[in-house]
């Protein structure tokens, strides 16, 4: 049975697939017809494979540790030989680990934060390029954050790890350009996922937590898991092809300042 969508046919790769973005990402790619492989570290690969619900063609599931260069490598290796190569990866894996006030930031907490944000795109990109340079072309998008640009002093890791990914990005898309591949990034603001529910004050509800979120939009709102996954498969699009290198804010308006 075939599925007809705007990504029939290409191999997608979703780093962070079991999260609420990252599934939701998936989705949308399935859902258009592409050959979807989801990366997490929680996966096992022994138990993983396995049809989406209402989607063809399968979902599949792989382990990936995103700052090991090795588990990359055998991610594209699977990739070319069993899912028909790589088309386009999403960079979506990410840590934020809030409320620690920049004075009293540790260097591994630091570190870390840049091993998976960071690290882990520059590997993405690095060995997605190498997987797409001989198939004529492909697209790359990496996940920032409204943090790439403003300052948080209780988020300093985050800031400064997700402000290595758009030059990154910026980067990785001069480079792939004599390739055919594009390089673009996706700035989400808050999107009610566990991750931000991480940053609830001690005594806060749920509901004035995501009210107070929302007062920060100038459209009211905040932006969806669904809404990420919208931007990714737009800038994603072969119909794009002249994208590349540019990061794009979905976060209801409030677009950061310098």
């Amino acid at each position: 049975m075939s599925h007809a969508g705007r990504f029939a046919g290409l191999g997608v790769v979703v780093t962070g697939g079991r999260g609420g973005i990252g599934a939701a990402i998936v989705a949308a790619f399935a859902q258009e017809g592409a050959r979807v492989v989801s990366a997490d570290l929680a996966f096992d690969d022994e138990h993983a494979p396995g049809d989406a619900p209402g989607v063809v063609p399968s979902v599949v599931q792989r382990h990936l540790d995103v700052t090991d260069e090795a588990s990359w490598m055998a991610l594209m290796a699977y990739v070319e030989a069993e899912r028909g190569g790589l088309d386009v990866l999403v960079n979506n894996a990410g840590i934020y680990l809030p409320g620690i006030a920049f004075e009293d930031m540790s260097l591994d907490v630091w570190r870390r934060h840049f091993a998976i944000n960071s690290d882990g795109t520059f590997l993405g990109c690095k060995h997605a390029i190498l997987a797409m340079k001989g198939r004529g072309g492909g697209a790359i998008v990496n996940m920032g954050s409204g943090m790439s640009i403003t300052a948080n002093p209780d988020g300093a890791a985050y800031c400064a790890s997700k402000a290595a990914v758009l030059m990154t990005t910026r980067t990785a898309a001069r480079a792939a350009g004599r390739y055919g591949v594009r390089v673009n990034a996706v700035l989400p603001g808050a999107v009610p996922t566990e991750m931000l529910m991480g940053n609830l004050k001690d005594g806060e509800a749920e509901a004035d937590f995501l009210a107070r979120m929302e007062g920060f939009s100038p459209l009211g709102r905040l932006a969806s898991a669904q809404d990420i996954a919208r931007a990714v498969l737009f800038l994603a699009d072969p119909a794009n092809r002249a994208i590349s290198g540019v990061h794009v804010p979905v976060d209801g308006g409030n677009i950061p300042g310098g």
